[in-house]
């Protein structure tokens, strides 16, 4: 049986600075995803390497920024204004008077002799985000001055001045950048995977060649492959390199590792691999954004009980891995997770974008090293996984679709869910011929593996359905059948998605792959289907119901409005129609709804939605096709039916 989890999904997503925006932007849409960016900070480029090298012990806040920007919720000027301040760069040709101005600003707020645009996004900072900015520009120009050493504006990141001055208050890089996520409102955890060592980045090549710093590793090279990079505790130092320049690459290897310094895990990192559901290794600069990242948690990610461990290919070479395919690149991370067979499971699905294959400068993928579909234990989940519009980057949308999709389908590819389909028709033997006639016609087959349609107290005809197609009759003499048959779902079924029509009107089943597709779309758990949203429909309905009683029409009539307020004061949720028998259900999205129904006694619709959303599950409404029957015979177990639901709203 396909068990129930929670209704938020915790992401842990390695990444770099540029690499993973579309994922972390898309990421960002899903309310049920908690997501945390596990990110090293040992670049040393440009305004990086300069702010590192001024501030002895600072790490290289590129990265941060960068994913701090793509975590702004740009919806309010402040906001928009603080991404491009941390985007913002200094002209080549910065002058002395301009830097004044910007200290200036800095000590007194007074925006004068600053050129546009970085003079429009302070004055649009707003009071609380611009005064603290200022304090940690005019933290850093003080350290600036008082250490008696010259500074290069000239290509500097606003940003990283501002990074470098709450580095400086803060005493430490992952305090600074807790407090730089504080102030931003950042819309998720922004975490350094290590404790905050400051290490420099070296390479070395598989043809003995040395990279003596994270720059060098990004920057033009030969296509021969990275063999290992360390982390030192400071810059290489040429001359003593030089000493075994002539050695042999396990000699240079070994020599380096005899200078390595170790990088431990921070606590906030292992927190958060401890407690994911998914591991994802995002797309970017391998060597220096990636790599270093996974063989510093590499015991956390592989004790992580994480199901879903998603390694997303690149699309394109980059210059540090100009002779990697896909499948080296699937070596590469197994070997700093330091599991080079993957036999601790450090990675269990990848994602390679197929129209890489035959693209200029594309990643290929060697199928000949495929077993079944794996390597090396990992399923390899080929797709159109590119961008339509920037060839170069992946489509975040995408990506975390089918990431979900894993999840939903427990890690598995291509495997289609199952649907259940309840039907209560109140002993309206007539109308069943209709609603088998809808069933056999649709194209179930499309959308599921297998169908399953329930029709409580009739007696099932001989028909002849197609494999994937199962015809029930069941036996529920409840006024509320649909809440019995939900529970037995809960405790016997297997089906990811359960649907319930009870009523005394007629349903249509294609509304119920509406419904579907909106699940399987969005956030929500349950959807409903309204049957009052259309004027014409629901005057019509009452009147088939009631047309022979206008004192029941009135309080029926009146009764669809209470029943709406009383949801709308109780719960603070407004529903159309909160007592429609039209309901669709994901079970993986159920939560604690699940044990809430089996502790119920008594129930009905009225209460199944109350414990719905007690256990802060989502729920949509759409519009669906609704039909009643004129010469009802038995008006009175509608209006009993609406007394007991509006019971089961108040207790």
């Amino acid at each position: 049986m396909t068990v129930s989890r929670p209704l938020e999904i915790k992401v842990a997503l390695f990444c770099g600075g540029r690499g993973s925006a579309t994922l972390i932007r898309e990421l960002l849409r899903w309310p049920n995803v908690k997501l945390t960016l596990l990110v090293n900070a040992y670049d040393d480029g440009l305004s990086t390497g300069a702010l590192r090298n001024f501030i002895p012990g600072m790490l290289g806040p590129s990265d941060f920024r960068k994913n701090l920007s793509y975590l702004l919720d740009l919806y309010s000027p402040q906001q928009y204004a603080f991404q491009r301040l941390l985007e913002h760069r200094l002209p080549l040709g910065v002058s002395v008077a301009e830097v004044e101005a910007i200290k200036a600003y800095a000590r007194t707020g007074v925006i004068a002799g600053i050129s546009a645009p970085l003079d429009q996004n302070f004055a649009e900072l707003g009071p609380k985000m611009g005064a603290k900015v200022r304090e940690w520009l005019a933290i850093f120009f003080a350290y600036a001055e008082s250490s008696g050493k010259p500074f290069e504006y000239a290509d500097c990141s606003v940003g990283n001045l501002i990074f470098a001055g709450a580095y400086l208050q803060t005493g430490g890089f992952n305090s600074a950048t807790r407090e730089l996520a504080i102030l931003s409102g950042s819309q998720a955890d922004l975490v350094n995977v290590s404790k905050g060592e400051c290490r420099v980045l070296v390479a070395l090549k598989a043809d003995g060649t040395i990279l003596v710093n994270e720059a060098e590793i990004v920057s033009a090279q030969s296509p021969v492959p990275i063999y290992e990079t360390y982390f030192m505790n400071t810059a290489l130092d040429r001359a003593k390199w030089a000493e075994v320049a002539d050695k042999t690459l396990e000699e240079k290897d070994a020599w380096l590792k005899a200078q390595e310094v170790v990088v431990e895990i921070s606590d906030e990192c292992k927190k958060v691999l401890a407690e994911t559901d998914v591991v994802l290794y995002g797309p970017g600069t391998q060597h220096s954004s990636l790599l270093p990242s996974y063989r510093i948690a590499d015991e956390a990610i592989k004790s992580a009980p994480a199901r879903i461990k998603l390694f997303v290919c690149n699309i394109h070479h980059d210059l540090d891995i100009q002779s990697l395919d896909a499948t080296g690149l699937v070596d590469r991370a197994l070997f700093y997770l330091r599991d080079p067979e993957n036999t601790r499971r450090g990675i269990t699905h990848v994602l390679y974008n197929r129209g890489s294959q035959t693209a200029d400068n594309g990643i290929t993928l060697d199928e000949g090293k495929l077993v079944d579909g794996r390597y090396k234990g990992a399923l390899v989940v080929q797709g159109d996984f590119q961008n339509p519009i920037e060839k170069k980057v992946h489509s975040g949308h995408r990506i975390i679709r089918t990431m979900l999709d894993l999840v939903e389908n427990e890690g598995e590819v291509g495997q289609k869910a199952s649907l259940d389909i309840y039907v209560d028709l109140l002993k309206r033997s007539l109308a069943h011929e209709s609603l088998l006639q809808e069933f056999g016609e649709i194209d179930w087959a499309a959308h599921f593996g297998h169908v399953r349609l329930r029709i409580n107290g009739l007696d099932v005809p001989e028909k002849k359905f197609p494999d994937h197609l199962t015809l029930e009759q069941t036996k529920f003499k409840s006024m509320a059948s649909e809440v019995g048959v939900l529970v037995d779902w809960l405790n016997n079924g297997t089906s990811l998605y359960f649907a319930t029509l009870t009523g005394d009107g007629e349903y249509k089943l294609r509304d119920v792959l509406v419904g579907i597709n909106l699940l399987r779309q969005g956030t929500f758990g349950v959807v409903y289907g309204s049957r009052t949203q259309s004027r014409k429909q629901f005057i019509g309905s009452l009147r088939s119901a009631y047309g022979e009683g206008s004192l029941m029409y009135v309080v029926s009539w009146l009764g669809a409005f209470v029943a709406t307020a009383l949801f709308s004061l109780r719960f603070q949720v407004i529903f159309s129609d909160p007592l429609t028998g039209f309901r669709i259900y994901q079970r993986s999205r159920l939560g604690t709804f699940v044990d809430r129904v089996r502790q119920q006694s008594s129930a009905n619709a009225a209460s199944m939605t109350r414990l719905l959303i007690q256990s802060n599950v989502e729920i949509a409404e759409i519009p669906v096709g609704y039909r009643t029957f004129t010469g009802f015979t038995r008006p009175s177990w509608r209006f009993v039916r609406g007394l007991r639901n509006l019971l089961g709203i108040v207790r």
